[in-house]
């Protein structure tokens, strides 16, 4: 009796085992996550299945992170779980962690080489990353076993990011041929002849698909594009129109369905899509441009010379940001050695920043030290001793605010004094010409010249 009764509990726990799997797998199917969650808290057992159950219910609910947890506890138990390793390296890629994802596929591909899914998400990484030359050559192991168009398009794909559009576009044209009905080869052959500026050729290839079909939308904004750029502006007004009505309002569209109106001189309507583009690109100094003439050409003439004068101010850096680059150049050259470059950036720099009289004492120092031309150096310096206040000036060393000694406006002029007087002398006995009186209004505090970086 003990027996038989043993044998029903264990009937009906196997029962309600089975009950429970079949209620987290209906679940699951049905997309209940939580439900599924909940039902696998209340198992006892905690399984591998249960565990990748519970997992695939996390990554549904867009929880990517607490998935990647529970593969990776299935990985440290069964390092050679491809399935559990394909699954880390898709939360990876939902939190952005390519780097990590490529890690998982290159492991499932060392235990499982020609494995093609793998293959081609490794190789979609691996240009995701840029790292096409590496893309590349896992193109060329997929393809010894297999030639399909998703194979060549990513070969295809790898030779565009190495700049070898020669061998991409003849990649294209090759998936072409078997199967012309390819949307996305058509869109990326026409987008490289863009680039190439052969609009004739991406005008051929997107016309010849759209005798086809001539509604998809990848397709006709290359076509679009390559007319408006080959200045068939009445053509591309068509497309970039019906584009437009089927619901595209992205901002190149709209850029170039308005520079489309403005060439065919339908301002109004060019003045409208300009404004929808310039909302996406504020700064886009040719979109200022065109929306100024339409505007100047319509009845927003006053707002047609405010964007004129935007795009002018985006055109010509500022004085700061000229003044900031010859900062730059002239150190460059100074540490390159070239002494007479130096001076040229540092006179580039006076025209955007003239109230920075101390560059003409750098550059008489410079003519001075370096050029050994004192004719210049005396040039620059007086130019520079002119600028002297006749009020005090600070003292020739002081205190920053970080507490540190810095050389004070006094320091330059005591300096500049002493080159002065140094550069007499030295043509005195040079020349045998009688030093000038120079009349000094101050005595130096500075033991030796200094010299200004």
């Amino acid at each position: 009796m003990k027996k038989i009764t043993t044998l029903i509990l264990l009937c009906v726990c196997v029962i309600t085992k089975a009950q429970s799997i079949i209620s987290i797998q209906e679940a699951i199917a049905n997309y209940d996550y939580e439900t599924a969650l909940k039902l696998i808290e209340k198992e006892r057992t905690v399984t591998t299945k249960l565990l990748f159950q519970k997992a695939q219910a996390l990554k549904g609910l867009n929880l990517p992170t607490d998935a990647l947890e529970v593969f990776r506890r299935i990985t440290i138990t069964e390092p050679e779980n491809q399935r559990a390793l394909i699954e880390m390296a898709e939360c990876y890629k939902l939190l952005g962690n390519f780097t990590d994802a490529l890690g998982c596929y290159e492991k499932v591909l060392q235990l499982n080489p020609t494995n093609k899914y793998v293959q081609l998400q490794h190789i979609n990484l691996l240009c995701s990353l840029e790292r096409f030359k590496a893309g590349k050559s896992a193109c060329d192991e997929l393809m010894k076993n297999d030639s399909s168009v998703v194979s060549k398009r990513l070969l295809a794909l790898c030779y565009e990011g190495l700049e070898e559009s020669d061998s991409a576009i003849t990649c294209y044209n090759t998936i072409l041929q078997t199967v012309p009905e390819d949307y996305l080869s058509v869109a990326r052959l026409a987008n490289l002849y863009i680039k190439a500026n052969k609009m004739e050729a991406a005008i051929k290839c997107t016309e010849t698909y759209r005798e086809k079909d001539s509604t998809n939308l990848f397709v006709n904004k290359q076509n679009a594009l390559a007319y408006c750029l080959n200045k068939d502006y009445p053509i591309a007004t068509q497309r970039y129109e019906y584009l437009v009505n089927q619901g595209d309002s992205s901002h190149l569209t709209c850029y170039y369905l308005g520079i489309c109106y403005y060439a065919t001189e339908n301002f109004y309507e060019a003045h409208d899509f300009l404004n929808i583009a310039l909302k996406n690109d504020p700064k886009n100094v040719n979109l200022l441009y065109y929306m100024a003439r339409s505007c100047a050409k319509t009845s927003w003439k006053k707002e047609g010379v405010e964007y004129m004068n935007q795009a002018i101010a985006l055109t010509i850096p500022s004085d700061t940001t000229l003044t900031r680059l010859y900062i730059g150049l002239a150190d460059c050259y100074k540490l390159a050695g070239m002494p007479q470059n130096q001076i040229e950036a540092l006179q580039e720099q006076y025209k955007y920043d003239s109230k920075n009289t101390k560059l003409l004492y750098q550059m008489g120092a410079i003519y001075q030290d370096a050029l050994k031309n004192n004719k210049k150096a005396e040039q620059y310096l007086e130019m520079y001793l002119k600028t002297k206040p006749k009020e005090k000036t600070e003292e020739a060393t002081q205190l920053n605010s970080k507490g540190e000694i810095e050389v004070g406006e006094a320091a330059y002029y005591n300096a500049t004094t002493k080159r002065l007087e140094q550069i007499r002398k030295d043509r005195f006995f040079k020349e045998g010409i009688p030093e000038k009186e120079f009349k000094k209004k101050e005595v130096s505090t500075a033991k030796e010249m200094i010299t200004v970086e």
